[in-house]
């Protein structure tokens, strides 16, 4: 026994030190914008880390909940919200999705969530979860 223990632990010692590469895209900030009060629309926002030498798109984001990418544009003084069929990341590179620009919106949304988890599917057929923390609904107006 003590020879297949030596011999064994030769061949751990010997294996290369494998290290796990860092994922090439990461989802930082994640969160969704609770409902006014009464309704079941949300907005998702979130900063999308390309850590890759290449740009990569995002093609969907699925989860319990209907999602659409959406960007917000202001034409003749007016805002409004057109679909996204992709969101493209240039190589090492950040794509913030945030209130008034790019988003996502969410159908569906039950206020009392906490988090909400949705997988995004790149144009390659990756898929990546995140977890997007649910932050109350601020009556800005109010205050």
């Amino acid at each position: 026994m003590p020879i297949l223990f030596a011999w064994l632990l030769g061949v751990l010692l010997a294996l290369p030190e494998s290290h796990a590469a860092p994922p090439p895209v990461t989802f930082e900030n994640a969160w969704v914008r609770a409902p006014v009060p009464g309704q079941t629309v949300a907005a998702g926002y979130c900063d999308i880390v390309n850590h890759g030498a290449e740009a990569v798109a995002i093609t969907a984001f699925a989860g319990p909940l209907r999602v659409e990418m959406h960007e917000t544009t202001h034409v003749n003084g007016m805002a409004r919200m057109r679909p996204l069929p992709r969101l493209n990341i240039a190589a090492n590179a950040t794509l913030s999705l945030r209130p008034g620009g790019k988003h996502l919106m969410l159908f569906g949304m039950d206020a009392a969530l906490r988090n909400v988890s949705l997988r995004a599917t790149f144009a390659n057929g990756e898929e990546i979860d995140v977890t997007f923390a649910v932050r109350p609904f601020a009556n800005e107006a109010a205050s």
